[in-house]
């Protein structure tokens, strides 16, 4: 969700010249990025689970995930680590919402492409990776909020943004190991919502190993609510 002090700063960042966050050229049309960085950060042909890099056509996975009798499709636009990673981190680190409209364009662009391949189904719904209320006073918005708005006005899908909330704050998952960051969420989430029977993509900003967006599932899954997809912005998985 985003404050009114952070909504009159995307107006204000739209009043002024029109330029490439990453190269500075001006820009025809949009906002934030070009279409050759853009282009260049883009996330190409990988698994559509744990995002190993594909040298060959569809089935969209690769020979370890093909395997697996339960997976789930997680589709992300940009490499983390790649020439767009740093944009979008700068969404929370330096407070700048107007650029979630692009990159999730982008982001909605891979997903119809995956859905029209016949390769990802759409779900019901989008729920967002909800933040602690003391967190959302100190950044202004939740950057997986503004994801997943963007992209249920692109797509046409109904946002649950009230489904699932934070009920307690944790340390920054960055900062923690494996084991650490699964410790660290334990019963922070909490289903506040109807939603029972339904199939939604979870969507969040950033997947690193992934814990937040389990955990989440998890909470929802005991209230039967069944997340099918993950849908994020930027991927770390299989740093390249």
């Amino acid at each position: 969700m985003l404050t009114l002090s952070h909504a009159l700063s995307s107006i204000l960042a739209a009043s002024l010249p029109n330029r490439c966050t990453l190269c500075q050229q001006p820009l025809a049309r949009g906002a934030g990025l070009c279409d050759v960085c853009l282009g260049d950060g883009a996330l190409g042909q990988v698994c559509l689970h744990c995002h190993r890099p594909l040298t060959l056509a569809p089935p969209h996975r690769c020979g370890s995930c093909l395997t697996r009798k339960r997976w789930r499709p997680v589709v992300s636009a940009f490499h983390y680590h790649g020439p767009i990673g740093p944009c979008v981190a700068q969404i929370k680190t330096q407070a700048k919402p107007q650029l979630v409209s692009v990159l999730a364009g982008t982001l909605a662009n891979r997903i119809l492409a995956y859905h029209e391949q016949g390769h990802l189904p759409l779900p019901q719904a989008l729920v967002p990776v909800p933040t602690h209320r003391s967190r959302l006073r100190q950044l202004g918005f939740n950057p997986a909020w503004l994801v997943a708005r963007a992209l249920s006005r692109e797509l046409k899908l109904p946002l649950l943004d009230q489904l699932v909330v934070k009920v307690h704050p944790t340390r920054l998952q960055h900062q923690l190991d494996g084991q650490a960051r699964r410790d660290n969420l334990k019963g922070a989430f909490s289903v506040s919502g109807e939603g029972e029977g339904q199939q939604v993509a979870l969507v969040d900003d950033i997947i690193t190993t992934g814990s937040t967006l389990k955990t989440v599932t998890r909470t929802l899954g005991q209230a039967g609510v069944r997340v099918t997809q993950f849908w994020t912005l930027a991927s770390a998985l299989n740093r390249r």
